[in-house]
């Protein structure tokens, strides 16, 4: 009795759906009026509807058999997935007559909606029929879809091991374990090797998911690279790269000079270009032409075209001596009236016109100073600004 139950829900199924391709057969007589006698898309629509059909037949039979064969094997323990699992197809086919119920009951509605509009066919297929085939077809793939789940779902069941049948009692890992698919300890033996190495088993655990995946994104990510920097073109080269940093660099150079132009003292201050030798020259005739003349050979103060100096000769000392002054010599401190800028051009000015031959030059005055010789004046402002 319980076989022939079984056998009747594929040939059930069937019966549901043979009025609805009755009903769309029906439908190409009123096409054939008033389009062709023929009409490729409702033959294929409802070969469609017949394909479909006999594929959930043939799947119900796979699955009333597979039910048969896992409630065999569960028949010790009397595990009820079985049962579950025909109360699931009665629900589905019970449900398929809702389907032509309702398509009765909207057919007065379309007819009315089908008098409104121009044309109530669609490729020659009367609008309501042709809603209706596709809303077999949609049931139909759904139904199929179902069936095949349920399929994959018993085979899982009937496949597994006896000890490991009960899904429910299944102990839920971690997450981070569930990250780097890591085994439980109850099931290492089925990892293991063979290989003893001093008593440590040796394991076939499988790469972490997130790692290997990971390495798969790396390749992708590679063969773009490849692509964007190299085959195509689009992406900047190494050159390029290098061209752009040196300018970035350069001009990240001139800002910062630009910036730091007064952060120079005694101790950092170095011999200008031409530039700030002009910048100093106006500078000197402005202010210290008073005391050492315009062509710097000297007045009051000492004659800086010569190789002799009161406070030394260097680039360092003569900015120290413009700076601080020398007030016992009678030169006053310039620093309240130059930037340090101001002061180093004046300096770079002064040592450029060393050698020079001034009008009036004034007499040898201090010690002669070889260029590149450290000075006392030098060696002791170094002192004070390392400590």
């Amino acid at each position: 009795m319980r076989t022939r139950s079984k056998r009747f829900i594929p040939i059930a199924a069937i019966m549901m759906f043979a009025p609805a391709m009755l009903h769309a057969a029906e439908a190409t007589a009123p096409a054939s009026k008033d389009g062709e006698s023929f009409n490729a898309l409702l033959v294929g629509l409802v070969a469609l509807v017949v394909a479909l059909l006999f594929a959930i037949g043939l799947l119900g039979n796979v699955l009333r058999q597979l039910a048969s064969a896992y409630q065999d094997k569960m028949r010790s323990d009397r595990l009820k997935a079985a049962g579950v699992i025909k109360v699931v197809l009665f629900l589905v086919a019970t449900s398929l007559p809702s389907l032509q119920t309702f398509a009765q009951e909207a057919a007065p509605a379309a007819e009315e909606v089908v008098a409104e509009v121009v044309s109530p066919y669609i490729s020659g297929i009367p609008r309501f029929d042709f809603y209706v085939l596709m809303g077999i077809i949609t049931l139909e793939l759904v139904v199929v879809i179902f069936l095949l789940l349920m399929v994959r779902l018993m085979v899982k069941l009937i496949s597994e091991k006896p000890e490991l049948a009960p899904i429910l009692k299944q102990v839920k890992l971690p997450l981070w374990d569930r990250l780097n698919n890591t085994v439980p300890l109850e099931k290492e033996q089925d990892i293991m090797l063979g290989h003893n190495y001093d008593g440590i088993q040796e394991l076939d655990n499988s790469l972490p998911p997130w790692w290997k995946y990971g390495f798969y994104l790396t390749i992708v990510v590679s063969f773009v690279y490849i692509w964007y920097y190299h085959a195509g073109g689009n992406g900047p080269s190494q050159y390029d790269e290098y061209v752009a940093e040196v300018k970035k660099g350069d001009a990240e150079k001139a800002a910062y000079l630009a910036r730091s132009a007064n952060n120079v003292d005694e101790t950092t201050v170095k011999m200008g270009d031409a530039m700030t030798i002009a910048s100093g020259m106006n500078l000197f005739q402005s202010s210290c032409a008073a005391c050492h003349a315009k062509d710097g050979g000297g007045g009051v103060g000492p004659n800086l075209t010569d190789d002799y100096w009161l406070h030394g000769g260097s680039i360092q000392d003569v900015f120290k001596s413009v700076k601080y002054g020398w007030s016992d010599k009678g030169m006053k401190s310039w620093k309240d009236d130059f930037s340090p800028k101001q002061i180093a051009d004046i300096a770079s000015y002064i040592k450029s016109i060393k050698g020079t031959a001034p009008a009036a030059p004034k007499e040898k005055q201090g010690e002669l100073y070889v260029e590149g010789t450290p000075t006392a004046g030098a060696d002791s402002t170094k002192k004070v600004a390392m400590n």
